[in-house]
């Protein structure tokens, strides 16, 4: 009997180590997802300091999956910027953000030029969902409505006081 509870207390060990590797590698995924959006986020700010307007520049809005095949355009312009503003992007070799788990699918990094002078940007997270960001309002490029769990809105961080 003493053999029995010992292999269902270690089972029940390894069941919740398990578990919490699972977490910690969902909670390193949505930390790399902020660090892209926020990288992302700071290149548009360049460029439209630049330009005048967020890209695609010659759209006063535009919304879609940056990855998107249909996109490209779009999405050159974005990575043109952030490898001209961040460092950490000049090796042409380091690929463009994308989703660590979701790449290259509906639920990669979302951006939104909801005018010429705000755009939020939104993904998908795996330890912290809330649902409470949608592309329910995008009808360019055949977009698919999709929820998202993070987001950044140039209008919130422009305007909050210094």
């Amino acid at each position: 009997m003493k053999q029995i509870s010992l292999i269902l207390a270690l089972i029940l060990l390894l069941a919740g180590g398990v578990a919490l590797l699972h977490r910690n590698d969902q909670q390193a995924r949505d930390t790399i997802r902020k660090h892209h959006l926020a990288d992302i986020e700071t290149s548009l700010y360049f460029t439209r300091s630049i330009k005048g307007t967020y890209p695609p520049y010659d759209q006063p809005t535009w919304c879609g999956v940056l990855t998107d095949p249909k996109n490209t355009t779009v999405k050159a312009q974005v990575e043109a910027a952030l490898r001209q503003q961040n460092d950490m992007y000049k090796n042409p070799a380091k690929p463009f953000p994308t989703d660590p788990k979701f790449a290259n699918t509906a639920q990669d990094y979302f951006y939104w030029k909801r005018s010429p002078s705000t755009f939020e940007l939104y993904a998908t997270l795996e330890a912290d969902k809330t649902g409470d960001r949608n592309s329910l309002g995008c009808t360019t490029n055949g977009a698919t409505p999709t929820t998202y769990d993070y987001g950044i809105a140039s209008i919130n961080r422009e305007n909050k006081p210094q």
